[in-house]
């Protein structure tokens, strides 16, 4: 009675009391658990929350809270394990995916932080940010970044590749072959390479060669190419898919190409079920006993399914080897939970920390969109649902996935403010002015006096230049929420500062300080006191932004979260 009335030191009390009495009842021990969340007392719930989790093994809400604990005392990896048990008991429970989608995601970040502070140097660290620019369609930085990855002594498998498809996308074919010979030099079963010259052969309309090297990847390891699919499609043009889905039918009329294959490029077929499971291979079973020395042998002719059954069979008495083996040979097959699980082991271990965080990252970042897609198909109709996967995909700069979670919401529940506060915010992201300025004008007609809204279209505005426009938006923006009200400032100073206001505009931006990621602020700041002529101050302010400039930990995660100047698709 004291919990549910919110007497929560009583109910504290209480449920010691029971435990003392009796430590093996269930009930006291999950609701002092949940009661020490309740006040973020999280390193206190967790010894009580594990023991309801051995006394109810059945029982959701234990490791479910469980999970909330750990996330709050900063331990990712097990509230990631305590959200994935929640998902085991429930495959249908909707709260349970999304908090285990969440929980990968923090564990990139955790491992961001590792790499960006331990391993700055490290080829993997240069790879990860390679491969975030890639992703994100920023091909000019990508290119730059993988140029300066091939500079270092070690990175990961696949960075020649990789680093073609860039150059494909970017419609350098002779830079593209280049790379993808020299992966093919180091590794000449590399099915990336193999599927990066089948995207260079069709784009050179030598679509029957291209079909064909697909088939005999399929034939090699039908998993991989399921895992690829979307990086070999990625920017192709509609004309040439359609020609090699033809030259695919013809084969399989042929009976040398399975419907499978060609289903997974025909975007006619519709929706489907993968052909086979992740990680499966298309060739026949092995049933021949295999020594770990096997995986090598599997993984230089591209069995990327095989190495990593039979590696994962032999855990955990893997040596670091093997590991390396198998989070590569899962990863590339689609099997992102074991590839997860083996990066761990050898993220823990000092001499491969940079390693396996590298993989940890890759293999939970492809974990999580899985598990937040999940969440969203089990529970279509919550408009909160998916204004969360809105806000999770924008903090990620996956635009495209926010804003389709947005309009989600906002079919379900048109006047939904958080669901049009993160829509107008993806738009802008996304350097969709135009569609931002409209989607918000229109919002602020049903609730002009929003605060947020009025604080985007403020935002809007000054991107157009329209700053006598943008001033009275953001006046009424500084009502927002508190960790918003920086940001507003350095708005409003940089209206003062574009209407020749500029003592307000340093009274303003003083305040917007707090918003200041990477120094930019602090410059602006800057350049305002010179034109005042307070030399002093402005020598201050460029010192506190050039030392912000200068951390290698805010310039990485900058060039990680940030893709400026991308070139136009």
């Amino acid at each position: 009675m004291y919990y549910q009335t919110g007497k929560d030191e009583q109910a504290i009390g209480a449920f010691h009391q029971a435990i003392r009495l009796k430590p093996s009842l269930f009930v006291p021990n999950l609701f002092l658990g949940l009661d020490y969340v309740k006040l973020k007392r999280f390193n206190d719930a967790i010894p009580y929350l594990k023991q309801a989790v051995l006394l109810n093994s059945a029982d959701m809400q234990a490791p479910l809270a469980l999970g909330q604990a750990y996330a709050g005392a900063g331990k990712t990896r097990a509230a990631t394990a305590s959200y994935a048990r929640v998902a085991r008991l429930n495959a249908n429970n909707a709260d349970g995916w999304f908090h285990l989608g969440v929980s990968y995601l923090e564990q990139v970040e955790a491992d961001a932080r590792i790499l960006l502070t331990r391993h700055k140097d490290s080829g993997y660290v240069q790879a990860l940010i390679a491969e975030t620019f890639a992703e994100q369609r920023a091909l000019i930085q990508a290119d730059q970044a993988y140029k300066k990855v091939l500079t270092l002594l070690q990175f990961p498998p696949g960075v020649h590749a990789s680093y073609g498809f860039v150059l494909l996308k970017r419609h350098d074919l002779p830079g593209a072959e280049r790379e993808l010979a020299a992966e093919l030099a180091a590794n000449p079963g590399s099915l990336l390479a193999k599927l990066g010259v089948a995207r260079s052969q069709i784009e050179q309309g030598r679509t029957a060669e291209s079909a064909k090297g697909i088939e005999d990847i399929w034939k090699t390891d039908a998993g991989f190419l399921q895992a690829s699919v979307a990086l070999f499609a990625g920017g192709l043009p509609q004309s040439k898919r359609s020609e090699l889905v033809r030259v695919l039918k013809d084969q399989q009329a042929g009976a040398s190409t399975s419907q499978e294959l060609v289903s997974l490029f025909d975007d006619s077929a519709g929706k489907r079920a993968p052909a086979l499971p992740p990680g499966a291979s298309a060739g026949p079973a092995k049933t021949e006993p295999r020594s770990p020395g096997d995986a090598a042998a599997l993984y230089d002719r591209g069995k990327y399914g095989e190495c990593s059954e039979l590696l994962a069979s032999r855990q955990p008495g893997l040596s670091f080897h093997d590991l390396r083996l198998l989070v590569s040979c899962a990863y590339a097959t689609g099997n992102y939970q074991t590839a997860f699980a083996a990066s761990q082991k050898l993220a823990i271990r000092a001499a491969t920390e940079a390693e396996g965080s590298y993989w940890e990252i890759r293999s939970a970042q492809k974990l999580a969109t899985e598990a937040l897609t999940r969440a969203s198909e089990l529970d279509s109709t919550s408009p909160n649902l998916h204004v969360l996967l809105g806000d999770v995909y924008r903090q990620q700069n996956a635009y495209p996935d926010a804003e389709q979670e947005y309009r989600k919401a906002l079919a379900l529940q048109p006047e939904d403010t958080g669901a049009s506060f993160g829509l107008a915010l993806t738009l802008l992201a996304d350097s969709d002015i135009e569609g931002a300025f409209r989607f918000t004008e229109a919002a602020l007609r049903k609730n002009s006096d929003d605060a947020e809204l009025s604080a985007v279209m403020g935002e809007i505005l000054c991107a157009r230049h329209d700053f006598s426009g943008a001033e009275p938006y953001l006046k009424k923006g500084l009502n927002t929420k508190p960790e918003l009200v920086p940001h507003v400032h350095a708005l409003l100073s940089k209206v003062y500062a574009g209407t020749n206001r500029t003592q307000q505009a340093i009274a303003e931006l003083k305040l917007g300080l707090a918003d200041d990621k990477d120094g930019r602020l602090h410059y602006q700041m800057g350049r305002l006191y010179l034109k005042v002529g307070d030399r002093v101050s402005a020598k201050q302010a460029f010192a506190v932004s050039d030392r912000m400039q200068r951390e290698e930990l805010t310039r990485a995660d900058v060039a990680m979260q940030q893709g400026e100047d991308t070139e136009p698709q």
